[in-house]
């Protein structure tokens, strides 16, 4: 059974509402099994993200989708926090070959989303 991980930062509740609709769709698929990982405040000390749990749980799945809201034309600074965490996989290419995708949302109509997409699609390569 192929694993497919969400893992997303949400302020408002928005980016949530996205991640489980994505969730919803990709555990609707036959062979399929998803893993719902909401990114918390408190994972976060002295800026570092620390949840060695939750980058296992990434470390062991197929596909990876990303989602954060898009705060002042980047991604949130929680989601950071949480990509920066991931340097000790990216060190021995543990998601290496993994599919990946991404999303974000944004209280403006434009918000600068496009640069939050390609900051995804990046942190996505660099482990690649």
């Amino acid at each position: 059974m192929a694993i497919v991980s969400i893992i997303y930062f949400s302020g408002a509740g928005h980016t949530a509402k996205l991640a489980e609709a994505v969730e919803k769709g990709a555990a609707s698929i036959d062979g399929v099994k998803t893993i719902l990982i909401s990114i918390k405040g408190e994972d976060i000390v002295n800026g570092r993200y620390t949840n060695e749990g939750v980058i296992s749980t990434l470390d062991n799945s197929d596909a990876i989708i990303f989602g954060a809201p898009t705060y002042m034309s980047g991604p949130a600074a929680q989601f950071k926090a949480f990509a920066d965490a991931t340097v000790s996989s990216w060190f021995v290419q543990k998601w290496k070959d993994k599919l990946a995708a991404g999303f974000t949302i944004s209280g403006a109509p434009s918000g600068d989303k496009f640069n939050t997409l390609q900051y995804i699609q990046s942190f996505a390569m660099e482990h690649g």
